[in-house]
């Protein structure tokens, strides 16, 4: 904090190349409605999506971004003291217009404004006051909590136990899980989709030996899309292209609408993946598409989590640190993370002081002030 204000990572505008750096500059702390939660991160992460933003590979506007984090409430309301340590769900099940760190200001700031319409829809989640410094909990909570929601989801479609599981990404989406795959389903084999080819059970998307690989898999078989918005469609059409067992598949990964061509005709895709929002439907939403020659094709997806899979996941980290302690690459201040991201947007590779930037965290400086 200074003076005259609050400091935040802020986008420049987009260059040629379609990216956009970012600055520490200082903003001017945000006028409150009545009922606003005025917030002071402490922890906030560096997801996947942000990446995308920041390539300009989605067309979010929000000049400062950040969706995951911690913060002490500064300014509170009825439901929350000044002091309490929360995190705010970022993803509103009914109102688009509140995307946190998408169309709204996020939390790549030492102080963030949540509006009270946001407050009052319960997606304020208090969190334990012995978490408010934790790097863990702030950057992993909400990717954790989407993976876990997954699972629920695939766990309730599927009519067999899969025998075989394709997680096609490595990134901290991909990693996350197959971790809570790994545990709820020791006994699945896993193929993973990625860069780590020092692991037997991992290939890459380009390798010539991936069909075949697919294709003997044991059935039946599910996978995960922890996939880019740029590479989702085709590895979704990749799977269904190679594995004849019956098929159920999460697409995590973002797409664009539109229609896209599968062995059993053409399908819409994205409006498939929106059908579950935020664990709003207590019976979740599969799209079940015969496959000549084949077995069937379930297609799921979802967008946000509920407040307890966001709980379910500060538990996990909490009890569970060690696992997922070797997912978080880099922590880091604000000079640090502009330092960081600009560096990896101007070289075009994902390494940061020689170490792949797979899961990065921002710790605020003045979030206590």
């Amino acid at each position: 904090m200074t003076d005259n204000g609050y400091r935040a990572l802020v986008r420049r505008p987009a260059g040629p190349d379609g990216c956009s750096l970012v600055d520490v500059a200082v903003l001017d702390t945000p006028a409150l409605e009545p009922g606003d939660l005025l917030l002071a991160p402490l922890v906030a992460g560096i997801c996947g999506t942000d990446w995308q933003i920041l390539r300009g590979d989605r067309p979010d506007d929000s000049p400062v971004l950040g969706h995951e984090g911690i913060a002490r409430v500064v300014v509170g309301s009825k439901a929350f003291a000044p002091g309490d340590i929360v995190t705010v769900n970022p993803t509103h099940p009914t109102d688009p217009g509140f995307l946190l760190g998408h169309n709204v200001a996020g939390l790549w700031a030492e102080r963030t404004r949540i509006p009270a319409s946001v407050v009052n829809a319960g997606l304020v989640v208090s969190v334990p006051s012995s978490a408010a410094n934790d790097v863990l909990i702030g950057a992993l909570a909400e990717p954790l909590a989407s993976a876990i929601y997954g699972l629920e989801i695939a766990m309730a479609v599927f009519e067999d136990t899969p025998r075989s599981l394709v997680v096609w990404g490595d990134g901290i989406v991909g990693q996350l899980a197959a971790a809570v795959w790994r545990q709820a389903m020791p006994e699945t084999q896993q193929l993973i989709v990625g860069r780590n080819r020092d692991s037997h059970n991992c290939i890459a998307a380009d390798d010539p030996d991936l069909p075949s690989r697919l294709a003997a898999l044991r059935g039946p078989v599910s996978a995960v899309l922890a996939t880019p918005r740029s590479a989702t469609v085709t590895a979704l059409t990749t799977l269904d292209s190679h594995i004849d067992h019956a098929l159920t598949v999460d697409v995590h990964g973002g797409l664009d609408s539109g229609p896209v061509s599968l062995r059993s005709g053409e399908v819409d895709v994205a409006a498939v993946r929106a059908a579950n929002c935020g664990g709003l439907s207590s019976v979740p939403v599969a799209k079940t598409l015969q496959r000549a020659g084949a077995g069937p094709l379930r297609l799921f997806g979802h967008r946000g989590v509920s407040n307890a899979h966001l709980r379910a996941a500060i538990g996990a980290l909490t009890e569970n640190a060690a696992t997922f302690a070797s997912l978080l690459t880099q922590v880091t201040d604000l000079e640090g993370a502009a330092e960081l991201i600009n560096g990896v947007l101007q070289s075009g590779n994902r390494c940061h002081d020689g170490r792949r930037v797979l899961k990065a965290a921002i710790r605020l400086e003045g979030a206590a002030a």
